[in-house]
Protein backbone atom coordinates (compact mmCIF):
# COMPACT_ATOMS: atom_id res chain seq x y z
CA UNK A 1 0.00 0.00 0.00
CA UNK A 2 1.25 3.40 -0.54
CA UNK A 3 1.48 5.81 2.40
CA UNK A 4 -1.50 7.38 4.44
CA UNK A 5 -0.30 10.90 4.45
CA UNK A 6 -1.28 10.42 0.26
CA UNK A 7 -4.71 11.91 -1.20
CA UNK A 8 -6.70 9.43 -3.40
CA UNK A 9 -9.80 9.12 -5.78
CA UNK A 10 -11.77 6.40 -7.45
CA UNK A 11 -15.02 5.95 -9.40
CA UNK A 12 -16.66 4.88 -6.66
CA UNK A 13 -20.35 3.79 -8.74
CA UNK A 14 -19.66 1.30 -11.03
CA UNK A 15 -18.90 1.38 -14.67
CA UNK A 16 -21.29 1.92 -17.40
CA UNK A 17 -23.58 3.84 -18.08
CA UNK A 18 -26.12 5.29 -15.37
CA UNK A 19 -27.95 8.74 -14.34
CA UNK A 20 -24.90 9.80 -11.69
CA UNK A 21 -21.58 8.86 -10.86
CA UNK A 22 -19.62 9.63 -7.82
CA UNK A 23 -15.59 10.47 -7.44
CA UNK A 24 -14.75 9.71 -4.10
CA UNK A 25 -11.76 11.83 -3.05
CA UNK A 26 -9.94 11.19 0.36
CA UNK A 27 -6.56 12.31 2.31
CA UNK A 28 -5.65 15.83 3.59
CA UNK A 29 -5.73 17.77 0.41
CA UNK A 30 -8.97 16.69 -0.77
CA UNK A 31 -10.20 20.07 0.21
CA UNK A 32 -7.98 22.21 -2.06
CA UNK A 33 -8.31 19.43 -4.95
CA UNK A 34 -12.66 20.15 -4.87
CA UNK A 35 -11.65 24.25 -5.11
CA UNK A 36 -9.49 23.51 -7.10
CA UNK A 37 -11.67 21.17 -10.58
CA UNK A 38 -14.83 23.26 -9.33
CA UNK A 39 -13.52 26.82 -9.41
CA UNK A 40 -14.08 27.38 -6.26
CA UNK A 41 -12.12 29.09 -3.20
CA UNK A 42 -11.27 26.62 -0.34
CA UNK A 43 -12.54 28.72 2.37
CA UNK A 44 -16.23 28.98 0.29
CA UNK A 45 -16.64 25.37 0.47
CA UNK A 46 -19.30 24.43 3.43
CA UNK A 47 -18.94 21.55 5.32
CA UNK A 48 -21.42 18.57 4.57
CA UNK A 49 -23.62 20.54 2.61
CA UNK A 50 -24.18 19.63 -1.27
CA UNK A 51 -23.46 22.50 -3.29
CA UNK A 52 -23.83 23.16 -7.26
CA UNK A 53 -21.35 23.84 -9.71
CA UNK A 54 -18.89 22.42 -12.54
CA UNK A 55 -15.63 20.76 -12.75
CA UNK A 56 -13.43 22.69 -15.10
CA UNK A 57 -9.97 22.16 -17.02
CA UNK A 58 -8.80 25.18 -17.16
CA UNK A 59 -11.37 27.23 -18.75
CA UNK A 60 -12.68 24.07 -20.45
CA UNK A 61 -16.19 22.66 -18.35
CA UNK A 62 -16.06 19.21 -18.35
CA UNK A 63 -19.45 18.49 -16.78
CA UNK A 64 -21.89 20.12 -14.38
CA UNK A 65 -22.19 18.27 -10.84
CA UNK A 66 -23.43 18.60 -7.42
CA UNK A 67 -20.50 18.21 -4.86
CA UNK A 68 -19.76 17.50 -0.97
CA UNK A 69 -16.92 18.32 1.65
CA UNK A 70 -16.85 16.25 4.76
CA UNK A 71 -14.42 17.28 6.90
CA UNK A 72 -12.02 14.62 9.44
CA UNK A 73 -13.14 12.80 11.20
CA UNK A 74 -16.93 13.02 10.86
CA UNK A 75 -16.00 10.90 7.30
CA UNK A 76 -16.27 7.12 6.65
CA UNK A 77 -12.23 7.01 5.83
CA UNK A 78 -11.78 9.29 9.31
CA UNK A 79 -9.96 11.81 7.20
CA UNK A 80 -11.16 15.11 4.95
CA UNK A 81 -13.59 13.23 2.43
CA UNK A 82 -14.90 15.20 -0.89
CA UNK A 83 -17.50 13.43 -3.48
CA UNK A 84 -18.24 14.70 -6.56
CA UNK A 85 -22.01 13.78 -8.25
CA UNK A 86 -21.35 14.18 -11.99
CA UNK A 87 -23.54 12.23 -15.05
CA UNK A 88 -22.54 9.01 -15.09
CA UNK A 89 -20.87 7.22 -18.01
CA UNK A 90 -17.45 5.63 -18.29
CA UNK A 91 -16.11 8.29 -20.68
CA UNK A 92 -17.06 10.97 -18.30
CA UNK A 93 -16.57 9.38 -15.29
CA UNK A 94 -13.02 8.54 -16.67
CA UNK A 95 -12.53 12.34 -17.64
CA UNK A 96 -13.24 13.81 -14.45
CA UNK A 97 -10.90 11.68 -12.42
CA UNK A 98 -8.05 12.16 -14.65
CA UNK A 99 -8.80 16.08 -13.84
CA UNK A 100 -8.68 15.21 -10.56
CA UNK A 101 -5.71 13.27 -10.25
CA UNK A 102 -4.05 16.16 -12.28
CA UNK A 103 -5.12 18.13 -9.53
CA UNK A 104 -2.94 15.98 -7.09
CA UNK A 105 -4.74 13.05 -6.07
CA UNK A 106 -3.11 9.29 -6.59
CA UNK A 107 -5.65 6.36 -7.93
CA UNK A 108 -7.14 4.28 -5.03
CA UNK A 109 -5.83 0.75 -4.71
CA UNK A 110 -8.31 -1.85 -4.39
CA UNK A 111 -10.55 -1.41 -0.75
CA UNK A 112 -8.20 1.64 0.20
CA UNK A 113 -11.13 3.78 1.59
CA UNK A 114 -12.33 0.93 3.69
CA UNK A 115 -8.78 0.23 4.72
CA UNK A 116 -7.80 4.06 6.11
CA UNK A 117 -11.41 3.63 7.88
CA UNK A 118 -10.10 0.79 9.32
CA UNK A 119 -6.57 2.08 10.38
CA UNK A 120 -8.16 5.76 11.25
CA UNK A 121 -10.21 3.21 13.54
CA UNK A 122 -13.93 4.22 12.55
CA UNK A 123 -14.73 0.15 11.60
CA UNK A 124 -13.02 -2.77 13.12
CA UNK A 125 -12.33 -5.52 10.97
CA UNK A 126 -15.82 -7.38 11.08
CA UNK A 127 -17.46 -4.45 9.59
CA UNK A 128 -15.08 -3.46 6.94
CA UNK A 129 -16.07 -7.43 5.53
CA UNK A 130 -19.31 -6.33 5.98
CA UNK A 131 -19.08 -3.99 3.51
CA UNK A 132 -17.80 -6.35 0.66
CA UNK A 133 -20.72 -8.55 1.65
CA UNK A 134 -22.93 -5.73 1.80
CA UNK A 135 -21.94 -4.67 -2.51
CA UNK A 136 -21.76 -8.80 -3.10
CA UNK A 137 -24.87 -10.23 -1.49
CA UNK A 138 -27.50 -11.57 -4.39
CA UNK A 139 -30.31 -12.21 -1.73
CA UNK A 140 -32.16 -10.32 1.06
CA UNK A 141 -31.01 -12.98 3.60
CA UNK A 142 -27.39 -12.62 2.72
CA UNK A 143 -27.74 -8.90 2.79
CA UNK A 144 -29.34 -8.64 6.29
CA UNK A 145 -26.63 -10.59 7.76
CA UNK A 146 -24.07 -8.30 5.89
CA UNK A 147 -26.24 -5.39 7.66
CA UNK A 148 -25.95 -7.04 10.56
CA UNK A 149 -21.98 -7.28 11.02
CA UNK A 150 -21.65 -4.11 9.67
CA UNK A 151 -24.25 -2.90 12.66
CA UNK A 152 -21.57 -4.70 14.79
CA UNK A 153 -23.58 -7.94 15.70
CA UNK A 154 -20.58 -10.18 15.14
CA UNK A 155 -18.35 -7.66 17.01
CA UNK A 156 -20.52 -7.95 20.45
CA UNK A 157 -20.35 -11.33 19.74
CA UNK A 158 -16.59 -11.94 19.46
CA UNK A 159 -16.10 -9.16 22.13
CA UNK A 160 -18.19 -11.30 24.76
CA UNK A 161 -15.82 -14.19 24.01
CA UNK A 162 -13.13 -12.30 24.46
CA UNK A 163 -14.05 -11.03 27.65
CA UNK A 164 -14.53 -14.74 28.87
CA UNK A 165 -10.82 -15.46 27.68
CA UNK A 166 -9.57 -12.76 29.59
CA UNK A 167 -11.14 -13.24 32.77
CA UNK A 168 -9.97 -16.53 32.47
CA UNK A 169 -6.73 -15.74 31.56
CA UNK A 170 -6.27 -13.17 34.88
CA UNK A 171 -7.59 -15.69 37.18
CA UNK A 172 -4.94 -18.33 36.07
CA UNK A 173 -2.14 -15.39 36.35
CA UNK A 174 -2.91 -14.92 39.59
CA UNK A 175 -2.63 -18.31 40.36
CA UNK A 176 0.79 -17.99 39.19
CA UNK A 177 1.60 -14.94 40.97
CA UNK A 178 0.49 -16.39 44.38
CA UNK A 179 1.30 -20.38 44.22
CA UNK A 180 1.09 -20.68 47.69
CA UNK A 181 -2.57 -20.18 47.41
CA UNK A 182 -3.79 -23.56 45.51
CA UNK A 183 -7.26 -23.40 44.18
CA UNK A 184 -10.27 -25.40 46.06
CA UNK A 185 -11.31 -28.28 43.89
CA UNK A 186 -14.74 -26.02 43.33
CA UNK A 187 -12.93 -23.30 41.80
CA UNK A 188 -11.32 -25.71 39.36
CA UNK A 189 -14.29 -26.96 38.21
CA UNK A 190 -15.69 -23.58 37.55
CA UNK A 191 -12.72 -22.59 35.50
CA UNK A 192 -12.65 -25.79 33.75
CA UNK A 193 -16.36 -25.44 32.71
CA UNK A 194 -15.87 -21.70 32.24
CA UNK A 195 -13.33 -22.78 29.57
CA UNK A 196 -15.45 -25.60 27.94
CA UNK A 197 -18.63 -23.60 27.66
CA UNK A 198 -16.39 -20.37 25.58
CA UNK A 199 -15.16 -23.17 23.50
CA UNK A 200 -18.17 -24.24 22.76
CA UNK A 201 -19.42 -21.06 21.94
CA UNK A 202 -16.80 -20.43 19.52
CA UNK A 203 -17.50 -23.65 17.67
CA UNK A 204 -21.01 -22.77 17.77
CA UNK A 205 -20.36 -19.56 15.71
CA UNK A 206 -17.37 -20.69 13.66
CA UNK A 207 -19.66 -23.85 12.69
CA UNK A 208 -22.34 -20.64 11.57
CA UNK A 209 -19.73 -20.68 7.97
CA UNK A 210 -21.61 -23.00 5.97
CA UNK A 211 -25.00 -20.85 5.75
CA UNK A 212 -22.76 -17.70 5.61
CA UNK A 213 -20.49 -19.43 2.84
CA UNK A 214 -23.78 -20.50 1.14
CA UNK A 215 -25.33 -17.09 1.52
CA UNK A 216 -22.50 -14.95 -0.09
CA UNK A 217 -20.95 -17.31 -2.48
CA UNK A 218 -24.40 -19.37 -3.59
CA UNK A 219 -24.25 -23.10 -4.68
CA UNK A 220 -24.16 -25.25 -7.49
CA UNK A 221 -26.38 -28.09 -7.99
CA UNK A 222 -26.56 -30.37 -10.63
CA UNK A 223 -28.89 -33.04 -12.10
CA UNK A 224 -27.18 -35.98 -13.35
CA UNK A 225 -28.47 -39.63 -14.74
CA UNK A 226 -29.06 -41.37 -17.75
CA UNK A 227 -31.81 -40.03 -20.73
CA UNK A 228 -35.29 -40.45 -20.45
CA UNK A 229 -35.64 -40.76 -16.26
CA UNK A 230 -37.15 -37.07 -16.09
CA UNK A 231 -34.13 -35.16 -15.17
CA UNK A 232 -35.53 -31.85 -16.92
CA UNK A 233 -39.00 -32.50 -15.72
CA UNK A 234 -37.61 -32.51 -12.04
CA UNK A 235 -35.56 -29.59 -13.20
CA UNK A 236 -37.95 -27.48 -14.46
CA UNK A 237 -40.01 -28.25 -11.52
CA UNK A 238 -37.83 -27.34 -9.12
CA UNK A 239 -37.32 -23.86 -10.72
CA UNK A 240 -40.84 -23.23 -11.25
CA UNK A 241 -40.79 -22.40 -14.60
CA UNK A 242 -39.86 -24.81 -18.03
CA UNK A 243 -36.51 -23.55 -18.80
CA UNK A 244 -35.54 -26.94 -19.97
CA UNK A 245 -37.14 -28.97 -23.22
CA UNK A 246 -39.00 -32.09 -21.88
CA UNK A 247 -39.80 -34.75 -24.66
CA UNK A 248 -40.01 -38.33 -24.80
CA UNK A 249 -37.50 -38.42 -27.38
CA UNK A 250 -34.22 -39.83 -25.96
CA UNK A 251 -31.49 -37.33 -25.55
CA UNK A 252 -33.68 -34.50 -25.83
CA UNK A 253 -31.32 -32.37 -23.89
CA UNK A 254 -27.66 -32.07 -25.61
CA UNK A 255 -25.99 -29.53 -23.33
CA UNK A 256 -26.71 -28.61 -20.02
CA UNK A 257 -28.99 -26.06 -18.69
CA UNK A 258 -28.64 -23.54 -16.13
CA UNK A 259 -31.05 -21.48 -13.82
CA UNK A 260 -30.96 -19.54 -11.17
CA UNK A 261 -33.43 -19.50 -7.69
CA UNK A 262 -33.14 -18.40 -4.35
CA UNK A 263 -34.22 -20.91 -1.51
CA UNK A 264 -34.69 -19.51 2.45
CA UNK A 265 -32.46 -16.87 1.63
CA UNK A 266 -29.68 -19.02 -0.51
CA UNK A 267 -28.54 -18.46 -3.77
CA UNK A 268 -29.09 -21.70 -6.06
CA UNK A 269 -27.50 -22.37 -9.50
CA UNK A 270 -29.49 -25.48 -10.84
CA UNK A 271 -27.77 -27.36 -13.82
CA UNK A 272 -29.35 -30.38 -15.84
CA UNK A 273 -26.79 -32.14 -18.40
CA UNK A 274 -27.37 -34.28 -21.08
CA UNK A 275 -28.82 -37.93 -20.68
CA UNK A 276 -26.03 -40.18 -19.99
CA UNK A 277 -25.88 -43.33 -22.61
CA UNK A 278 -23.70 -44.24 -25.73
CA UNK A 279 -24.06 -41.02 -28.12
CA UNK A 280 -25.53 -41.63 -30.70
CA UNK A 281 -22.71 -38.87 -32.28
CA UNK A 282 -20.08 -36.84 -31.61
CA UNK A 283 -22.31 -33.65 -31.07
CA UNK A 284 -24.05 -35.63 -28.23
CA UNK A 285 -21.17 -37.29 -27.01
CA UNK A 286 -19.47 -33.63 -26.37
CA UNK A 287 -22.39 -32.52 -24.62
CA UNK A 288 -22.15 -35.54 -22.24
CA UNK A 289 -18.68 -34.79 -20.97
CA UNK A 290 -19.99 -30.73 -20.40
CA UNK A 291 -22.14 -31.97 -18.18
CA UNK A 292 -19.44 -34.36 -16.43
CA UNK A 293 -17.06 -31.53 -16.28
CA UNK A 294 -19.53 -29.43 -15.12
CA UNK A 295 -21.11 -31.94 -12.22
CA UNK A 296 -17.14 -32.12 -11.21
CA UNK A 297 -17.24 -28.44 -10.17
CA UNK A 298 -20.51 -28.24 -8.18
CA UNK A 299 -21.48 -28.54 -4.81
CA UNK A 300 -23.52 -31.28 -5.00
CA UNK A 301 -24.84 -33.74 -7.68
CA UNK A 302 -28.12 -35.09 -7.77
CA UNK A 303 -28.01 -38.39 -9.15
CA UNK A 304 -31.63 -39.19 -10.61
CA UNK A 305 -32.95 -42.37 -11.72
CA UNK A 306 -36.59 -43.52 -12.45
CA UNK A 307 -38.80 -44.68 -10.30
CA UNK A 308 -38.72 -48.88 -10.60
CA UNK A 309 -35.72 -48.57 -12.08
CA UNK A 310 -31.67 -49.47 -12.03
CA UNK A 311 -30.66 -47.16 -8.77
CA UNK A 312 -27.11 -45.83 -9.09
CA UNK A 313 -24.74 -46.05 -6.28
CA UNK A 314 -23.43 -42.90 -4.65
CA UNK A 315 -19.95 -42.40 -4.15
CA UNK A 316 -20.61 -40.00 -1.12
CA UNK A 317 -21.55 -36.91 0.63
CA UNK A 318 -21.83 -34.62 -2.34
CA UNK A 319 -24.15 -37.11 -4.23
CA UNK A 320 -27.76 -37.35 -3.34
CA UNK A 321 -29.96 -40.05 -4.73
CA UNK A 322 -33.60 -39.26 -6.65
CA UNK A 323 -36.15 -41.23 -7.35
CA UNK A 324 -38.26 -39.27 -10.20
CA UNK A 325 -41.70 -40.39 -11.10
CA UNK A 326 -42.60 -41.88 -7.98
CA UNK A 327 -45.70 -41.12 -9.11
CA UNK A 328 -45.80 -44.47 -11.31
CA UNK A 329 -44.73 -46.65 -8.99
CA UNK A 330 -46.73 -45.57 -5.79
CA UNK A 331 -46.46 -49.29 -4.17
CA UNK A 332 -42.48 -49.66 -4.69
CA UNK A 333 -39.87 -49.12 -2.10
CA UNK A 334 -37.95 -46.09 -3.16
CA UNK A 335 -34.51 -46.21 -2.51
CA UNK A 336 -33.48 -41.99 -2.09
CA UNK A 337 -35.67 -38.86 -1.94
CA UNK A 338 -39.09 -39.50 -3.99
CA UNK A 339 -40.45 -37.08 -6.68
CA UNK A 340 -42.86 -36.67 -8.79
CA UNK A 341 -42.99 -33.65 -10.81
CA UNK A 342 -46.34 -34.36 -11.76
CA UNK A 343 -47.81 -34.20 -8.30
CA UNK A 344 -44.73 -32.21 -6.61
CA UNK A 345 -44.20 -34.75 -4.34
CA UNK A 346 -40.97 -34.49 -2.56
CA UNK A 347 -40.25 -31.47 -3.97
CA UNK A 348 -40.14 -29.53 -0.42
CA UNK A 349 -38.23 -32.62 0.97
CA UNK A 350 -35.60 -32.59 -1.33
CA UNK A 351 -34.68 -28.66 -1.31
CA UNK A 352 -34.59 -29.03 2.09
CA UNK A 353 -31.62 -31.80 2.32
CA UNK A 354 -30.27 -29.64 -0.49
CA UNK A 355 -29.87 -26.93 1.69
CA UNK A 356 -29.00 -29.48 5.02
CA UNK A 357 -25.89 -30.51 2.94
CA UNK A 358 -24.76 -27.83 1.51
CA UNK A 359 -24.14 -25.61 4.47
CA UNK A 360 -23.36 -28.22 7.11
CA UNK A 361 -26.30 -27.88 8.71
CA UNK A 362 -25.70 -24.50 10.08
CA UNK A 363 -28.29 -22.04 11.10
CA UNK A 364 -27.90 -18.92 11.89
CA UNK A 365 -26.27 -18.12 15.52
CA UNK A 366 -27.89 -15.34 18.38
CA UNK A 367 -29.41 -12.37 16.96
CA UNK A 368 -28.69 -13.76 13.28
CA UNK A 369 -24.88 -14.07 13.45
CA UNK A 370 -23.64 -15.76 10.63
CA UNK A 371 -19.81 -16.01 10.12
CA UNK A 372 -19.23 -15.38 6.38
CA UNK A 373 -15.73 -15.97 6.06
CA UNK A 374 -12.62 -18.87 6.07
CA UNK A 375 -10.75 -16.22 7.90
CA UNK A 376 -13.86 -15.83 10.56
CA UNK A 377 -14.05 -19.44 10.72
CA UNK A 378 -10.79 -20.58 10.83
CA UNK A 379 -9.61 -18.19 14.14
CA UNK A 380 -13.21 -19.55 15.63
CA UNK A 381 -12.46 -22.99 15.46
CA UNK A 382 -8.71 -22.29 16.48
CA UNK A 383 -9.39 -20.08 19.57
CA UNK A 384 -12.41 -23.25 20.35
CA UNK A 385 -9.55 -25.56 19.82
CA UNK A 386 -6.79 -23.80 22.38
CA UNK A 387 -9.87 -23.29 25.18
CA UNK A 388 -10.59 -26.83 24.76
CA UNK A 389 -7.06 -27.61 25.13
CA UNK A 390 -6.78 -25.10 28.42
CA UNK A 391 -9.74 -26.56 30.34
CA UNK A 392 -8.01 -30.40 29.86
CA UNK A 393 -4.61 -28.98 31.46
CA UNK A 394 -6.85 -27.75 34.12
CA UNK A 395 -8.87 -30.81 34.64
CA UNK A 396 -5.27 -32.26 35.04
CA UNK A 397 -4.07 -30.22 37.24
CA UNK A 398 -1.24 -29.16 34.83
CA UNK A 399 1.18 -26.31 35.63
CA UNK A 400 -0.90 -22.85 35.37
CA UNK A 401 1.75 -21.26 32.71
CA UNK A 402 0.50 -24.13 30.03
CA UNK A 403 -2.94 -22.98 30.44
CA UNK A 404 -1.96 -19.63 30.12
CA UNK A 405 -0.13 -20.56 26.86
CA UNK A 406 -3.34 -21.82 25.44
CA UNK A 407 -5.75 -19.26 26.70
CA UNK A 408 -3.01 -16.39 25.10
CA UNK A 409 -3.11 -18.23 21.81
CA UNK A 410 -7.10 -18.05 22.05
CA UNK A 411 -7.61 -14.35 22.86
CA UNK A 412 -4.97 -13.60 19.99
CA UNK A 413 -6.62 -15.74 17.41
CA UNK A 414 -10.12 -13.68 18.53
CA UNK A 415 -8.41 -10.55 18.12
CA UNK A 416 -7.63 -11.48 14.59
CA UNK A 417 -11.26 -11.44 14.08
CA UNK A 418 -11.56 -7.69 14.87
CA UNK A 419 -8.20 -6.77 13.49
CA UNK A 420 -7.01 -5.40 17.26
CA UNK A 421 -4.15 -8.15 16.46
CA UNK A 422 -3.24 -8.50 13.14
CA UNK A 423 -0.18 -7.85 10.46
CA UNK A 424 0.15 -5.69 7.46
CA UNK A 425 0.95 -8.47 5.27
CA UNK A 426 -2.88 -9.89 6.04
CA UNK A 427 -4.67 -6.71 5.77
CA UNK A 428 -3.10 -6.32 2.38
CA UNK A 429 -4.21 -9.52 1.40
CA UNK A 430 -7.55 -9.20 2.86
CA UNK A 431 -8.30 -5.33 0.97
CA UNK A 432 -7.17 -6.37 -1.96
CA UNK A 433 -10.74 -8.31 -2.64
CA UNK A 434 -12.39 -5.18 -2.68
CA UNK A 435 -13.15 -3.59 -5.51
CA UNK A 436 -11.54 -0.06 -6.12
CA UNK A 437 -13.95 3.01 -4.71
CA UNK A 438 -14.70 1.02 -1.84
Amino acid sequence: MHPAGDTIAAIATPLGAGGVGIIRISGPASARILAEVTGCKPESLRERYLDYGHVWDGERCLDEVLFVLMRAPRSFTGEDVAEIHAHGGDANMGMILRRVIAAGGRHAQPGEFTRRAFENRRIDLTRAEAIADIVNASSEKALRVAQGQLRGQLRASIDALIDRVMELLAETEAGIDFPEEDLPPSERDRQEAHAIETARRCQELAASFGLGRALQHGIDVVLRGPVNVGKSSLFNALIGQERALVHAEAGTTRDYVEASVVWEGVPVTLVDTAGERRADSDVEDRGIAMGAERAAKADLELLVYQAGGLVPEVAGSRQILVASKADLEPSAELVGIATSSLDRQGLDELRAEILRRCTDGASEGAEGVVVTNERQRSRLAGAGTALSAAAGLIASRAPAELVVVELTTARQLLAEITGEEIGDEMLDELFSRFCIGK
